[in-house]
């Protein structure tokens, strides 16, 4: 079987040769700096890796859309002093940078701020625009349809709480669910009008095998809004989406959040969810449990990445639970966070050695 096939067999619930490994969650450039101290090539890279170690592929082949914000800002430093600089970023939003170090921004003012600023935002959420795709489209179209991995849509920060969170601002958004609920439907609207109307017209001409949805919609102590704005705001959107995916042939999609997701599972499937990912295990969350109670759920990850830094004892316990959530079906293997520079390079290779000996 290629890899594409075992990954649409996998979460159809079909018989394959092999669970599919996959560098799901990437891993840090300080990590591989670290690496290069500890015997590994001087010149090699996270492609490098990926071949020494033995993956098929990292999460497939990614269709390059610009299906966000479009055309995007220009980047425009607007002030700076010092070590820090204030910079427009291409969603319009004000970020905190500091000179020479690779950390999330920290965003100062957000893109929307009120509703004059959402009406400039949603001229840019068209989903006519030129340049939505590639110059070299028919090539990116031609290398997919005869690629042997898994072909996939979308990624951060398309999602119905992760998109508007990323124009609004987190408190912004939660205060005008309540307060300016108007306003939240028509951004909603607007953003499944654009997916729907974009991807639609690229499946007629890719055939792409998983569509994703970025949310981060969870934290430690679950989701971070409650079930009826959930059903309220956005299952209705899920739902039109999922619907209008699986219309067109894409029967997959999933959604990726961080944190303690598993009250969101129900919800999730209802709306036309049938994959989540990554099941940060190093929270404490059983997905043993939740593959039994939710079969028809596909799984990406649980594995947790804090084990690889701890050594081998912990990764051996670790890889204790994988065979029975293989056993059970439609279950992934894979790391639950980003691989930082605790990990060291031989305690890398000998988790993906065992695992890999498992699969």
């Amino acid at each position: 079987m290629t890899g594409r096939e075992r990954f649409v067999r996998l979460f159809n619930g079909e018989r394959i040769d092999r669970v599919p490994l996959l560098d799901i969650m990437g891993i840090r450039d300080s990590t591989i700096r670290r690496w290069h101290t500890e015997g590994l090539a001087p010149d090699a890279d996270a492609a490098t890796i990926r071949d020494i170690v033995g993956f098929d592929s990292d999460l497939g082949i990614k269709l390059p859309v610009n299906s966000f914000v479009w055309p995007e800002f220009e980047r425009e430093v607007i002030q700076t002093e010092g070590m820090t600089s204030l910079v427009r970023n291409s969603w319009g939003g004000i970020e905190q940078e500091i000179q020479g170090l690779k950390i999330m921004p920290l965003t100062v003012t957000q893109a929307v701020n009120n509703r004059s600023d959402w009406h400039k935002i949603k001229v840019r959420l068209n989903a006519d625009t030129p340049g939505r795709l590639p110059e070299n489209w028919d090539t990116v179209c031609q290398q997919a349809n005869q690629g042997d991995m898994p072909v996939y849509a979308s990624v951060f920060p398309i999602g119905f709480f992760g998109g508007p969170r990323e124009l609004l601002g987190f408190e912004r958004l939660l205060t005008w669910i309540n307060e300016k609920p108007e306003i939240i439907h028509e951004i909603l609207d607007t953003f499944c009008d654009l997916w729907i109307n974009l991807y639609l017209r690229i499946r007629k001409v890719v055939n792409f095998d998983y569509f994703m949805l970025w949310e981060d919609i969870c934290f430690t102590g679950g989701s971070l809004i409650n079930n009826d704005i959930f059903r309220r705001f956005l299952m209705p959107r899920y739902k039109r989406l999922a619907a209008a995916l699986r219309a067109s042939g894409c029967q997959h999609i999933i959604v990726s959040s961080n944190g303690d997701q598993h009250k969101l599972l129900p919800l999730w499937l209802e709306s036309g969810i049938n994959i989540t990912f990554p099941w940060e295990s190093q929270l404490g969350q059983d997905i043993s449990a939740m593959q039994l109670q939710y079969p028809e759920m596909g799984i990406v990850g649980g594995i947790n990445t804090l084990a690889l830094a701890h050594g081998k004892e912990e990764i051996d316990l670790e890889l204790k639970k994988i065979p029975p959530l293989l056993a059970n079906g439609r279950y992934l293997p894979g790391l639950d966070r980003t691989v930082y520079p605790d990990v060291s390079w031989d305690n890398y290779r000998y988790f993906f050695e065992r695992l890999r000996g498992i699969i």
